[in-house]
């Protein structure tokens, strides 16, 4: 019996290789938007021609509706549980949440929400809401470290509004270069400012920042060419 056709349908179906397409849009879709997106110029950024677009996506809705689903779980929650009760969690915890959060900051642009907010205000509720969940898990994560006596007593939500205005102003390359600022040395010396902020000493002297240097050089060609 042939199943080629069969084969080639599923193909079609698959949510992996579905959402790898799509993820695709997140680095061009950042900076402009996606309303002056065409099916042709989504073809092009998917390496797909436009006739093999169309056997994955029928419509442009339903690309739209899907990114914005990878946001939410590939971005926006895309991160370990956070644990408790040793310095080893709250400094793993720290660092992920630290990396997570600049990467939500660079998909999660003006130009994407404002698309959202005039064509799909459902979605954008959609994210926001999300977004409103995992800064309350954060919440209680520094309140907990802070309660066992890892970090310092500082207002958690404060630190978490930090966060989000300064991965605004290291994102924006006109800001970086008025500043004489490089993108890499941006974000790694805010990451030591915000440990010597966060940590108390004991627990400050046993980070190793090896590992999250690599993070960093990993996080900056993310941003800068879209690359996983």
């Amino acid at each position: 019996m042939d199943t080629t056709g069969e084969t080639q349908s599923c193909r079609y179906t698959d949510e992996t290789t579905k959402n790898k397409y799509v993820a695709k849009l997140l680095h061009p879709i950042k900076s402009n938007g996606f309303q002056g997106l065409r099916m042709d110029d989504i073809a092009k950024a998917m390496d797909l021609s436009k006739a093999t677009l169309y056997k994955y996506f029928p419509s442009r809705d339903e690309i739209i509706e899907r990114l914005t689903d990878l946001y939410i779980k590939y971005v926006v929650c895309d991160e370990a549980k956070l644990m408790e009760g040793s310095p080893e969690a709250y400094i793993k915890g720290f660092q992920s949440t630290f990396s997570q959060t600049l990467i939500i900051a660079n998909y999660g642009t003006e130009p994407f929400f404002q698309d959202l907010r005039e064509i799909y205000p459902q979605l954008l509720a959609s994210i926001e809401v999300s977004i409103s969940d995992r800064n309350g898990r954060l919440r209680a994560f520094y309140e907990r470290g802070m309660a066992e006596g890892y970090m310092n007593d500082l207002n958690a939500m404060l630190i978490i509004l930090q966060d989000e205005l300064m991965f605004q102003k290291l994102l924006d390359p006109h800001y970086l270069m008025r500043h004489n600022l490089t993108l890499r040395g941006a974000i790694w010396d805010y990451y030591q400012i915000k440990k010597q902020q966060l940590f108390k000493p004991d627990v400050l002297a046993q980070i190793n920042d090896e590992t999250m240097s690599e993070k960093v050089d990993s996080l900056v060609r993310k941003i800068t060419y879209g690359v996983s």
